[in-house]
């Protein structure tokens, strides 16, 4: 599936390889984040529907642990003259698409079908808004993807502002996040982040789509041998196994395998390997026991502060407005959690706020919410 998009996407992934290889020179200075490694035109049979021009790219950010890392990423413009004060922007942050090299929703033709996004994108479009997609670090160029890394996926839908800014220079100063399911997540780690990370970009709202926020204590229940099959929990047993294979990846020193069975691991290695990103690993869990996973509890007190570090949606802090949208037939991010969310960010002070949809699922949220995302948008990205 990914062989035809691996020459015409990934080949500048090579340069960045070779040009890493030194003998003893004298190390020089990181390039800053957003720098743009690599571009290249989009054909007009690569555009996603309502853009006029885009680029494909790859460009400097930063790791979970603020160690230098590279992303991929597109970039679309719409069609028109831009307004006086140039086109706001919205980077956007995708859902779960897999966690291996090819598997962004960049590189397989959007997910359309499943999630919607690629038609949201379009909407953006269609409202006059530059767009630029993020891959998150590993999935469209080198390096470890680590799913629901809070803090390396923040890092990355910021810094391709910073990248998209450098391409179109007529682009305006102001930007908002949106973001659907762990980009809910994404957006809302860079909408926090962004005072200290990125103060030189101009954010005015982040956009959350059925946020992935509180499962950690939940993982922490579930995370124990004998724990049976759950049928209403199926689309987080196979996320599971990617967030602790995104946890092993970043804080070895927890040594999460220690707490899996031979059957766990297994699953881990599917998940890393699979080629078909997300197929193969849900065919490895589906209708077994979550507690197949596991040697021993997950509820070791390192172990669960690595977790909460890792992925924790921050609360505290937020400067900008925030639009929590969620769909209360949910079932892959059930609607308390996104309540809890909501208090939590406006115990905190945040300017936030939760618009519901009684009928809406996981994957519908995009479409029904999108009278209060579009008034959202229109407000704060009004030209100052």
């Amino acid at each position: 599936m990914f062989a035809k998009y691996s020459a015409r996407y990934l080949a500048p992934v090579a340069l960045i390889a070779l040009s890493s290889v030194t003998a003893t020179a004298p190390a020089a200075p990181q390039p800053r984040p957003g720098t743009v490694v690599s571009v290249r035109p989009l054909g007009a049979d690569e555009l996603i529907p309502q853009a006029a021009k885009g680029f494909r790219i790859i460009y400097r950010t930063a790791g979970q642990n603020g160690e230098p890392q590279v992303s991929g990423g597109s970039v679309y413009l719409p069609a028109g003259t831009p307004p006086a004060g140039g086109r706001a922007l919205v980077s956007w942050a995708h859902g779960t698409s897999g966690m291996t090299a090819g598997c962004a929703p960049n590189l397989t033709g959007g997910m359309a079908d499943t999630f919607n996004e690629t038609p949201q994108l379009s909407t953006y479009l269609a409202r006059g808004y530059a767009v630029a997609a993020t891959d998150y670090i590993g999935l469209g160029g080198p390096g470890t993807y680590e799913y629901l890394a809070s803090r390396a996926a923040g890092h990355a839908v910021l810094d391709i502002v910073r990248a998209a800014r450098r391409l179109d220079p007529g682009l305006a100063k102001s930007f908002a996040i949106a973001g659907h399911s762990i980009g809910g997540q994404a957006a809302l780690a860079a909408a926090r982040m962004h005072p200290g990370y990125a103060p030189d970009l101009d954010l005015r709202g982040t956009l959350a789509y059925a946020p992935t926020s509180n499962v950690e204590d939940l993982i922490g229940t579930l995370g124990r041998p004998g724990v049976p099959a759950v049928p209403a929990l199926n689309g987080l047993h196979a996320r599971l196994v990617m967030i602790l294979a995104g946890l092993d990846h970043a804080r070895p020193d927890v040594r999460v395998t220690d707490f899996l069975s031979p059957h766990g691991k297994e699953a881990i290695a599917i998940a890393r390997r699979g080629r078909d990103c997300v197929k193969s690993l849900e065919s490895a869990v589906a209708g077994k026991p979550i507690g197949l996973l596991f040697s021993a509890p997950l509820s070791d007190p390192q172990l669960m502060a690595a977790l909460r570090d890792y992925l924790a949606v921050p609360t505290t802090g937020h400067r900008r407005p925030l639009l929590l949208l969620q769909g209360a037939a949910d079932t892959v991010q059930p609607i308390p959690t996104t309540v809890l969310l909501q208090q939590q960010l406006r115990h905190s002070g945040a300017d936030s706020h939760l618009a519901t949809h009684a009928s809406a699922s996981h994957f519908t949220i995009l479409n029904s919410a999108a009278p209060e995302a579009q008034a959202f948008l229109a407000r704060v990205l009004t030209v100052r």
